[in-house]
Formats: structure tokens, C-alpha cells, sequence
């Protein structure tokens, strides 16, 4: 059997990934192989913690990609076994060349599993992730109004039954297998245990990392945090374990959830991409009123616009700075 895990996005992938990275010995005591082809750069030794570059190549015309030969090599030298693919970049993208590349050479049945995160709190997250990132956003304000304008305005953005047809179309014969992106209701509440449980792993085998569940950082931290550019001096590697530094410290200023949109906000964006997934509830989870519940605590959520913006801004940078210079 053949497991590719694609995300989505901000459900936990690389806690996930770094995991079946780090535990060869638990996976293989338990019948499950984590594929090495698309994770050793072509050097024939394990560094990558993911399929991403695979993903990458894949649409890049498959340069400097593992031989289809390598795959299928490697999958029947573990046949018997739950064998993974892992990359959240599979996501939404075309995937028929994966299948005529190495899908389609090897006879076994295909799995997709996808982590569904609600709605807003993906939004949320994906703005975090390109503000901390240096990206350009036009600021939060601009990227809010620009992704409610495309939910509201295109019917097929987020549509999951769009997105697994589709995958059904490129890559025949799969299976897909969504999962909720709620930690109370996932096996052992945490996305590791939860998707190795699909693979038959008692929930109390697995021991989970210390600190899996890593708290978000608030959007003015992210926002500061991106301002460690290259203009700064700082490439993409030296500002994510900047990052991680931030992250380790603990100092409850800096982190914070729920801070990105609005109340009203929040509403449209959960209540359109409900409604437009009606289809996709009731095919994959005809228990549910809802795919997910709107248990907001409405007297805790954050405005934009708050007074101490500023200051935590310039608190968070301060923070920065210091760090940097410890580092040297």
C-alpha cells in the first residue's frame, strides 16, 4: 500500500514529517516504510525530511528528479509495508505527472490522506506563515480583504470535492482519505499519532515529541520577525532559525491566536466555505451538522487595531535585536 500524505497546508505536516524522519526503527517495527526516493537530493542518503523536492521538480519538468527506476526499486523492495510520500506542495497541484513519472509503474492501490483545517484559522495561519516569511502581503488588512474577495467571488476556491475529484481524474484508481484538523477529536490528539493510526499503530505506542504542539507566534510578532530580510541581512535560513530561537523563549508577549481577523470576518469566511462544502460533509462526514463547529469565544477575540500593536511590534524587534546579538 501506498500512503502520500499532502496536507494540506498548516495542519501540522512537518511536526508529522520530522517525525517518521527521526523514527525509522518505530515505523519499520510497525510494518510502515517512509520512502527515501525524493528526500536524498540524489546523493543516496537520507537529508530531507519531506517529498518536497520531488513536488518542486514535478512541476519544474522533473529536473535533477530521482529516476522513476529508484521508486519503483525501492517501493517493491518494500511492498509488503504502509510505504510514505509526504509533501504538503502536493497540494492543490497537478498531479498527473507524479502518476506517469512513478505512480502508474507500480500496482498498488494509492491512498491520499489530507488534513482539513477550519476555515478561518487556516487564513489566519497562512498569513503568519508569509508575514514571518518576509513575504509580500500588502499588510493585513489588504491580504484579508484580497482572500475574502476569493472565496466570495471564485465557487471553486476551497471546494474539496472539486479537489479530490480532480485528484481522482489524475491519479486513477486513488483513494482519498480526509481527515479534521481538530486535536480533540484526533487519535491521541496530535496529527503524528492520528495518521499513523490509519496504518493500524496503537495510539499508545507512539511517544511524541517534546514540544510537538509548538504555540503560534501573534501576527505583530510574525510581522516583526519578517522584517529580518535579506535587506537585513538575513536569508531564509538564518531568519527561520531566528524564528525558532523566538519560538523556544517562551515569553507570552510574543505569542497569540486570533489576531488576524475579525469577528465578522471570521463569519463570512467559515459560513460561505461551509455552505460550499455541503456536498463534501455529507459524502465524507454525514454525521456532522458541520464540518466544523463556530466555538468562538466572541468576548476573546482580537481586533485589529488594538492600541498595544505598537508596542508588542516594537517589544517583539527589541527581542530580535538582542537575540542577534547573543548570536553573534
Amino acid at each position: 500500500m501506498l500512503w502520500i500524505h499532502i496536507g494540506m497546508p498548516k495542519t501540522g505536516s512537518t511536526a508529522l514529517q520530522g517525525y517518521l524522519h527521526s523514527n525509522a526503527p518505530f515505523l519499520e517495527k510497525h510494518d510502515i516504510r517512509y520512502m527515501a526516493t525524493g528526500r536524498d537530493r540524489g546523493t543516496g542518503r537520507v537529508r530531507l525530511i519531506c517529498q518536497n523536492t520531488m513536488a518542486i521538480a514535478m512541476s519544474r519538468g522533473w529536473a535533477d528528479a530521482p529516476a522513476p527506476d529508484a521508486f519503483v526499486e525501492e517501493y517493491q523492495a518494500h511492498a509488503e509495508q504502509h510505504c510514505i510520500l509526504s509533501s504538503e506542495m502536493f497540494f492543490g497541484r497537478d498531479l498527473s505527472p507524479l502518476y506517469d513519472r512513478y505512480l502508474a509503474a507500480i500496482p498498488t492501490p494509492v491512498k491520499f490522506v489530507v488534513y482539513i483545517r477550519r476555515f478561518d484559522e487556516f487564513i489566519e495561519a497562512d498569513y503568519k506563515q508569509r508575514a514571518k516569511n518576509g513575504m509580500r502581503t500588502r499588510g493585513v488588512e489588504a491580504f484579508v480583504k484580497n482572500r475574502l474577495t476569493q472565496i466570495e467571488s471564485d465557487p471553486d476556491y476551497m471546494d474539496f470535492s472539486i479537489i479530490f475529484d480532480r485528484i481522482r481524474a489524475q491519479v486513477p484508481g486513488a483513494e482519498i482519505v480526509p481527515r479534521l484538523y481538530l486535536r480533540a477529536e484526533m487519535a491521541g490528539n496530535d496529527v503524528i499519532s492520528d495518521f499513523l493510526s490509519l496504518m493500524d499503530v496503537p495510539v499508545h505506542d507512539v511517544v511524541l515529541p517534546k514540544g510537538a504542539a509548538n504555540k503560534s507566534l501573534s501576527r505583530v510578532a510574525s510581522e516583526a520577525l519578517g522584517r529580518f530580510d535579506g535587506g537585513a541581512g538575513f536569508d531564509k535560513k538564518a531568519r527561520r532559525q531566528l524564528g525558532r530561537v523566538l519560538q523556544q523563549s517562551g515569553d507570552p508577549r510574543l505569542f497569540g491566536r486570533d489576531d488576524v481577523l475579525t469577528q465578522d470576518e471570521r463569519k463570512r469566511i467559515n459560513d460561505t466555505l461551509e455552505a460550499r462544502n455541503a456536498a463534501f460533509r455529507a459524502a465524507y462526514f454525514p454525521d456532522r451538522a458541520r464540518l466544523f463547529t463556530a466555538n468562538i469565544d466572541t468576548e476573546k477575540v482580537f481586533q485589529r487595531g488594538n492600541p498595544s500593536e505598537q508596542e508588542d511590534y516594537d517589544y517583539t524587534v527589541k527581542k530580535l535585536q538582542e537575540l542577534v546579538k547573543k548570536q553573534g
